[in-house]
């Protein structure tokens, strides 16, 4: 399971942007994060014709079947809308790691047991406004 984020694991934070202007304001090699959502399609295509990888968040399997198809390296759920995505993306799957959002330690365990790829806890999601 991938620990991103978690306070005794070291791992690189992901970088949330709602622009195509925040991006040149994250790191080399960032990991971006974003909402799915047709508005940020051309964020997405950025993204992908210039080959950073990208976290979407999503809430549906839908949305996550899309997210795939985009070329997302992550996709981000909720607890509550985690365990119908990952079934979907075992079934098909994804290339894409499904990663649970979460605030503490606590919930780690609900994210076990429902077998996903990993965490991300909400420490790690780094805001950027252009």
């Amino acid at each position: 399971m991938l620990l991103i984020g978690h306070p005794y694991v070291a791992s690189t934070p992901f970088y949330h942007v709602d622009s195509i202007e925040a991006i040149r304001h994250t790191p080399a090699n960032s990991v971006i994060a974003l909402y799915f959502s047709p508005e940020n399609l051309d964020i997405i295509e950025h993204l992908r014709r210039n080959s950073i990888r990208f976290a979407l968040h999503v809430k549906t399997p839908a949305d996550a079947v899309i997210g795939e198809s985009l070329g997302a390296s992550y996709l981000i759920v909720l607890p509550k809308h985690a365990d119908s995505i990952q079934k979907v993306a075992e079934h098909y799957l994804f290339d894409a790691k499904i990663l649970g959002y979460i605030e503490s330690t606590e919930t780690l365990e609900h994210l076990i047991d429902m077998r996903l790829d990993g965490a991300i806890f909400s420490d790690a999601i780094i805001k950027i406004v252009s």
